[in-house]
């Protein structure tokens, strides 16, 4: 691989882990707020449009974010204080996943 591939996909990297956060976060407020908590699907809807309108990381993106969905259903979180401690350790992560990427395209 050469070194521009190498930069691009670890640039693209956080992207897909902030797409799985995403996918948990919805989990979650799907989980406490019942099917119509729609907030966190609908991020990640904005962010493939922006970042991927298509293509082979378009679907990575999906994979990602189902992939959080499912293994955050899996971790049975009890609404309330565990799921508002969940969500703000997710949170966290998203912001933290957000900043990285800011520094790789913005700086």
């Amino acid at each position: 691989m050469n070194t521009q591939a190498a930069q691009q996909s670890d640039a693209t990297y956080p992207l897909e882990q902030l797409a799985g956060v995403l996918g948990e976060l919805h989990a979650l407020a799907f989980l406490c707020q019942g099917s119509g908590a729609q907030q966190w699907r609908r991020r990640m809807e904005e962010m493939l449009n922006l970042e991927a309108p298509g293509g082979a990381m378009r679907q990575r993106m999906i994979a990602r974010f189902n992939e959080g969905f499912r293994q955050h259903q899996q971790r049975r979180t009890r609404c309330g204080a565990e799921s508002e401690m969940e969500a703000q350790r997710l949170a966290l992560q998203g912001q933290a996943l957000s900043e990285t990427l800011r520094r790789n395209y913005a700086d």
